[in-house]
Parts: C-alpha cells; structure tokens; sequence
C-alpha cells in the first residue's frame, strides 16, 4: 500500500500530466479554453483589441442570447468599431412553425449612425442590433435592445498559431481561476 504523501504526488502528478495534454494535444480549432477576459466597455474602439489580451494573439467571444460563447470579429471601417458573431444562429425563431432567419448580434460604436452610442448610450457603452440573412443573401439589421457595455462579457483564448508561451501564460491565467489551482502548487 503506498503511503499517503506518495499517493498525493502521484495523483497530483496525474492532474499536471492532464492539464499539460490539453495544452500540447488539442483540437486543430482550439489552443485553450474560453476564459472571460473583459466586458464590451473594455475593448478599444480604435484598436478593436483588449489590454493585455491582443488580438493577434487572441481571438474573442461574446456569449449573447446563448450558454456558450460564440466567436466575434471585431472590425473598423473609416470611423468606429463593429463587433458581430462569425457564424450565424437562429434568430426571429419565437415560433419556429412561423419562420426563422439566420443572423446574430452586432455591436456599433463611433460610427455615423444616427443611434450610434456616442450619441445616445452612456459612455463606455456600445449600441447592439440584430441581423439577419436574407432570402437573397443580403444582411439586413433589424430591431435593437439599446446600449449595452459592462453586463456583456467578453471571452478570450489563446489563437492556435500562439506561441507556447502564450498558451502557457493563458492556461496558468485559467487555472488560477479554478477552485482546484492548488495542483500547481508543492505539497512540501
């Protein structure tokens, strides 16, 4: 029978061996787990990147109308910032029998419509709309739920092109923030 102190690093030893494979052996489209980063204030509208989670090293996710979060794109064009999903979900779908549509969420801000939020949100708030597909593949928005900012969470993770490094630091960065972290620790 193994004696207490050698089971525990034996099985903490497991743990690590667990935590390191799903860093090395991962899916091709993932190189980490979704970690909430930011809220929709936090992202520069200049840049369309968050402090400390840049996007060349990170790719973001907004987690709307939905459990898990769904990738987002965060484009500039003349003047202002877009943020909208990558891959559309049903929307308009309130009853299924009557119809539904393709389409997703889009945030706006410092742009030149005429609700943009430099005009009627608080600062630091972007203004959201709904698009959706239409039958001859056009985009069109449609209704609003207003400003949002704080409330709205923001996912990061680790690109699959990130350095080893950066997938390192990005899953110290999630371990730390599970209850169980302490299997990084010595049990001297």
């Amino acid at each position: 029978m193994m004696n207490k102190k050698v089971k525990t690093k034996t099985q903490n030893f497991c743990k690590l061996v667990s935590v390191f494979t799903s860093i090395f052996i991962v899916s091709p489209a993932y190189a980490s787990d979704w970690l909430q980063c930011a809220n929709l204030t936090q992202i520069d509208v200049s840049t369309c990147q968050i402090l400390n989670y840049p996007s060349a090293s990170y790719e973001y996710a907004i987690s709307y109308n939905t459990t898990e979060p769904l990738p987002v794109v965060c484009s500039f064009w003349n003047v202002g910032a877009r943020i909208y999903n990558k891959q559309p979900y049903l929307i308009v779908s309130d009853n299924p029998t009557a119809g539904m549509n393709y389409g997703g969420f889009i945030f706006y801000k410092g742009t030149q419509a005429s609700d943009d939020a430099t005009s009627t949100c608080s600062a630091g708030q972007w203004r959201h709309r709904y698009w959706q597909l239409t039958q001859n593949n056009r985009i069109e928005l449609n209704f609003s739920n207003g400003c949002s900012g704080a409330e709205i969470p923001v996912f990061c993770r680790a690109r699959k092109e990130a350095s080893i490094n950066n997938i390192l630091n990005f899953e110290q960065k999630r371990l730390a923030l599970l209850p169980d972290s302490s299997l990084l620790k010595s049990n001297r």
